[in-house]
């Protein structure tokens, strides 16, 4: 089937140049190139894919969001290490990301990918997820994750997943290998619609998929991390994924059946989590209240009751054992899993 795509117009050497690749090649074929919205707008209905570069000015979430809402798949271009044009688009929730310097045939396949038909079904649910969120300044999701992974796994078929995108940290933390990583998972589902064993690792017993460290890896876009979540259920009883604090972190609340909600327990945390809990749009979360001080216990989680409108489903206290753990590569400390494994 040939995929109808519009390119939003630019001066960089990959829209032309796509462009020359569709006129010879039957799997793609430009309908539009789009000099202003509008262009965009009037054809929308006869197109699969929106092809658009991450500096063009009036592409903004909004527009990319809007056009996703009907249905569109989108890819973005970005400049190599443009940085703030790959946030852009990310904010936009685009399906696909790939620096200018990709050649044709790549840009060509993550257009397929994009595509709407292109979207892989998965197996039968055999199983649920939970997804483990923060807001920004560390509060401790990483060893929430962790501790609630691993409090399950010996009764159950037990996945970790660290699918924070701007600060992924549990292979350091356990002492992993960084690769294979979350993107070979993403990029194996979308080839051969599964995760084979290649792409685990194990510590302490847990079978763990590592999040992505390297730098020049901008493809991993909110989508791809979306089809490894809705996977996890086809294969485990149990996927526990580290959202961490990303920009895009909210958006996959939508693939989890639970969600826990981790709060550093102070007046900088509190507000940024009540000001996330604003934004919610998952399922109900259970709080963590993470590094409570016995001389403000009832004040703290007082505050958090307050400025969130949720109850604490689990006090932990900030204990010098527990950061060292958090430091090494062993198991978190034996009270905060204890803590933890409270929330199943």
């Amino acid at each position: 089937m040939t995929i109808a795509v519009a390119t939003v117009l630019s001066a960089r050497e990959w829209e032309p140049g796509l462009v020359t690749h569709a006129r010879s090649h039957a799997t793609i074929r430009v309908v539009v190139r789009a000099f202003q919205p509008q262009d965009i707008e009037r054809h929308i209905d006869d197109v699969d894919v929106i092809v658009v570069g991450g500096e063009v000015s009036w592409v903004t979430p909004a527009a990319l969001a809007s056009w996703r809402s009907r249905g569109v798949g989108i890819v973005g271009v970005v400049p190599d290490g443009d940085r703030p044009a790959h946030q852009l688009l990310v904010l936009g929730g685009v399906d696909e990301v790939v620096p200018e310097s990709t050649d044709v045939a790549a840009l060509v396949q993550a257009i397929r990918f994009a595509a709407p038909h292109a979207i892989r079904t998965t197996s039968e649910r055999r199983g649920s997820v939970v997804g483990v969120i923060g807001a920004r300044g560390a509060p401790g999701c990483t060893e929430v994750a962790i501790s609630y992974a691993m409090a399950h796994s010996s009764d159950r078929a037990t996945v970790l997943v660290d699918a924070d995108l701007e600060a992924p940290s549990i292979a350091v933390r356990l002492g992993l290998r960084p690769r294979p990583d979350l993107s070979d998972a993403a990029n194996h589902i979308r080839s051969e619609g599964v995760i084979d064993g290649t792409h685990i690792h194990v510590s302490h017993g847990l079978e763990v998929i590592v999040g992505s460290h390297r730098t020049d890896n901008i493809t991993l876009a909110p989508r791809l991390v979306g089809e490894v979540l809705r996977y996890l259920p086809t294969r485990w009883d149990l996927g526990v994924v580290d959202l961490g604090a990303s920009a895009s972190a909210l958006g996959h609340l939508e693939s989890v059946d639970e969600a826990i909600l981790v709060v550093d327990a102070s007046a900088l945390g509190i507000v940024r989590a009540a000001r996330l809990v604003e934004q919610w749009i998952g399922p109900a979360p259970a709080l963590v209240l993470n590094r409570v001080t016995p001389a403000t216990r009832a004040q703290s989680i007082e505050a958090a009751r307050t400025w969130t409108g949720l109850e604490p489903a689990v006090v932990v206290a900030d204990r010098p054992r527990v950061r060292r753990a958090a430091c090494s590569a062993s198991a978190p400390e034996r009270r905060f899993s204890r803590a933890v494994a409270r929330l199943g």
